[in-house]
């Protein structure tokens, strides 16, 4: 009696930390996603990879339901443009194998925020809103044990000592020159002295 009391304490505890921790993690994900009201239309939207890292391919995931009931086709009718510091890329709306889930595949290649424009319409609602999904981050921040360097700041780097050469490289030759017109001159003077 005492054993099976045990046993089902065990259970119970191990069936609440299983629930806890899948409450945990959906609410995670939840918590990332940025949602919208347009009309009686919700739309979810936030990045399939979270957290989204620069270099690593990603998906822009979008839900879209009307009274907690997916709505499809909406791929037909609603237009995708994410947007980063004035460039825009227009992107295609893909329906997935779950009804009222869609996805727009990306390659964030910059860290730092993204906003996605939404236009078109659902249904007969006309759609014009802007969403910022979760910033895009450096993949230093989950690399382990070293962090590799951020392409940006390499990028930097190189520029900063290109600049760098080429003011050396102008010095050069401002010292080939200078080196070459002394020795023409020493060579005119000893030419005139021996004269």
């Amino acid at each position: 009696m005492v054993i099976q009391f045990k046993l089902r304490r065990w259970w119970c505890g191990l069936w609440l930390l299983l629930v806890l921790g899948w409450i945990l993690t959906t609410g995670r994900s939840v918590q990332a996603h940025t949602r919208i009201e347009v009309g009686p239309y919700a739309i979810v939207m936030g990045w399939a990879e979270e957290p989204a890292i620069i270099g690593e391919r990603n998906a822009l995931v979008i839900e879209v339901t009307e009274d907690e009931v997916p709505v499809t086709g909406v791929e037909a009718t609603l237009n995708v443009e994410v947007q980063y510091a004035g460039r825009t890329f227009s992107a295609n709306l893909n329906p997935t194998p779950d009804p009222g889930w869609y996805s727009v595949e990306i390659f964030p290649t910059v860290r730092g925020q993204y906003a996605v424009h939404l236009s078109g319409s659902i249904g007969d609602v006309a759609v014009d809103e802007v969403v910022e999904p979760e910033e895009v981050f450096s993949a230093a921040r989950i690399q382990f044990p070293e962090a590799q360097p951020d392409p940006r700041e390499l990028q930097a780097e190189i520029d900063e000592l290109t600049n760098q050469l080429e003011s050396a490289r102008t010095l050069a030759y401002v010292g080939i020159g200078s080196g070459v017109l002394g020795f023409i001159l020493a060579a005119v003077s000893l030419v005139r002295r021996r004269r």
